[in-house]
């Protein structure tokens, strides 16, 4: 007999931990299935001493993942047993690590555990454990795998977008402060030099230049520590949950950022709640695991309210009324619940907010690299025409 520790959910949705001893892992999950529990973690605690010995402590990145559950799916669908299946994914994992942390699962599987339990072994996320665990039990473990994979490839796609409508701005701006500051620094005082034996009154723009030339060569550097210093303690400062809260709230509010932002909470929370509910996830187990997909607090606070208001017999749909979502999402939710048909309509909502989330970044950028580009033409034309203008007057004198 080994002892396991397990964590599941009851009927209510409420958050059950507990030991229990049984003769493998497959038998303890079904003991507690019979008690009416979703499971989510089961552990031995030989396997948990194992872990802090970094023994099987292992985990995939979100790259890795995608292509372990796309060949998964392939490999299971032609008919290949599903230890023969890990062992072909591990055999074509290029990352060492990746390697040991899939042949840990198939380990984990010829010794009686079940797919989603060994999965959880090696961290795996949330959504993607429960959906094996009900893909496992309905006989459907490729199909799920497949859907899976498309969510996380989703998410990866969602991201990179939302990174290349941040960075590239970024990217331009450091670019043309780092010309403006060679030009300030370097160019101009070698220019001034000769200007100052000329014994002439410089233009007033020459001089503002001349003056902020100054200044960066006299405090540039403690301006720059200055700026780190500022990150960093904003940085450190995100760490406080209630400034969290107050920086999430203030974007929330935002005209022009919060119908944005509220479309990507929506989109993300609505595809994963969506996906757990067609892998035959519970609705409150569902909703659990759903809400940690919002990045914003007060958005995570929504998901908590939804799922107790479910739990109390309520309707998802009120409760994203009441917090003002997007109103298509709501009528779409309100029609879902009504048909029976809530994790299609769900599924439809996420498809929808992709789009136009898609749509509205390119037309972002459309709208910043212009715009960015056309300031650092007027500031470095500035520069040059303070330069210029000296030069063009001492010409004038000389002739």
């Amino acid at each position: 007999m080994s002892l396991f520790a397990w964590e599941a959910l009851d009927a209510k949705g409420r958050r059950k931990r507990g030991e229990l001893e049984s003769d493998s892992e497959r038998t303890a999950r079904k003991t507690l299935k019979d008690q009416g529990l979703i499971v989510r973690r089961l552990d031995t605690l030989q396997d948990k001493h194992k872990d802090q010995q970094g023994v099987q402590k292992q985990s995939l990145n979100a790259d890795e993942t995608t292509l372990f559950l796309q060949q998964l799916s392939t490999l299971t669908s032609a008919g290949m047993a599903l230890t023969d299946a890990l062992e072909a994914v591990a055999a074509g994992m290029e990352n060492k690590r990746a390697r040991r942390a899939v042949g840990f699962v198939r380990q984990q599987v010829l010794e009686g555990s079940n797919l989603a339990d060994a999965l959880r072994h090696i961290g795996m996320d949330d959504v993607v454990c429960n959906m094996v665990a009900a893909g496992e039990e309905t006989g459907q473990l490729e199909a799920v795998a497949l859907r899976l994979s498309d969510l996380l490839e989703t998410r990866q796609q969602m991201s990179q977008d939302l990174l290349s409508a941040v960075l590239y701005p970024v990217i331009i701006l450091c670019f043309g402060f780092l010309v403006m500051a060679i030009l300030l620094t370097w160019v101009v005082p070698q220019i001034v030099s000769v200007f100052e034996h000329s014994g002439g009154q410089l233009p007033m723009l020459t001089q503002i230049v001349i003056a902020v030339s100054d200044f960066l060569r006299a405090y540039g550097l403690m301006l720059i520590l200055s700026m780190a210093g500022l990150i960093f303690l904003s940085l450190m400062a995100m760490r406080n949950p209630n400034i969290r809260l107050r920086r999430d709230q203030l974007l929330l509010r935002t005209p022009m950022l919060a119908p944005l932002f509220k479309k990507i909470e929506m989109a993300r929370f609505a595809r994963t709640l969506g996906m757990l509910l067609s892998g035959g996830v519970s609705t409150l187990a569902a909703m659990l695991i759903a809400k940690q997909s919002f990045m914003l607090m007060p958005m995570t606070e929504m998901g908590e309210h939804a799922r107790e208001s479910l739990r109390e017999g309520g309707n998802l749909s009120d409760v994203l009324r009441q917090y003002k979502m997007p109103h298509l999402a709501v009528q779409l939710i309100a029609v879902g619940e009504q048909s029976g048909q809530l994790d299609s309509m769900l599924i439809r909502v996420a498809n929808q907010y992709e789009q136009e989330i898609s749509r509205n970044l390119k037309r972002i950028l459309t709208i910043v690299e212009p715009a960015l580009m056309l300031v650092m033409a007027i500031m470095v034309g500035l520069m040059a025409v303070a330069i210029l203008l000296p030069i063009v007057e001492m010409n004038s004198l000389v002739r």
